[in-house]
């Protein structure tokens, strides 16, 4: 959900706004569509964790009428511009995505389990191979310095157990891995992810 911060703004005239609605862009002028003023879920003094709810990758299965859309929350809350998808070599599902906004990140998120193709497309779904994994961070070094402009990076895993450069570790900042993902933008913070210019 690219852009979801422009739905959400206050008619309070106070300014309400936690960190976390902040680092998400949520304005204190209020919205673009002034949803704020029609309906109280988009008043974020009045419902200050609706905003928390958007921000998500939305999963549609075009060949199965009947099936209900499904909010993937392992790969992370942000400003998704995309959601690339490939198999890696042992058939486990891979997604590349970018948050598009400025000094923002690329991530990688990689299945626990291996795509299965003879159980056929339904029964894979139903596993929900992008609901358990791993969700990363890039971080990009300038690599040699004899300017071949051949840098280097690594992926590191936004987990409760990850270092931050604090010295801490990411679980000294969220209670559990749902609160985490949440703020995904906050914890690839704490972790010295490379910001980029509208990931793409």
């Amino acid at each position: 959900e690219e852009n979801f911060n422009g739905y959400f703004g206050t008619t309070s005239g106070t300014d309400t706004r936690n960190p976390l609605m902040q680092r998400y862009g949520i304005s204190l002028l209020g919205s673009e569509y002034r949803w704020e003023e029609h309906d109280a879920r988009f008043d974020y003094a009045e419902q200050p964790n609706e905003s928390n709810r958007s921000g998500w990758i939305v999963e549609i299965d075009p060949f199965r009428p009947t099936s209900i859309p499904a909010k993937r929350t392992a790969l992370g809350r942000f400003k998704h511009e995309n959601a690339a998808l490939t198999l890696a070599a042992d058939r486990r599902v891979v997604v590349y995505l970018g948050d598009d906004q400025v000094d923002e990140y690329l991530y990688k998120f990689v299945s626990a389990e291996a795509y299965d193709p003879a159980a056929g497309d339904a029964a894979n779904k139903d596993r929900n191979l992008l609901e358990n994994g791993r969700l990363y961070v890039a971080k990009f070094d300038a690599g040699a310095v004899s300017g071949d402009m051949m840098g280097g990076g690594e992926w590191i895993p936004l987990e409760l157990d990850t270092p931050t450069v604090a010295g801490g570790r990411l679980g000294d900042l969220y209670a559990d891995q749902g609160a985490l993902l949440i703020a995904t933008r906050q914890a690839a913070d704490a972790v010295g992810a490379t910001k980029m210019d509208r990931p793409e």
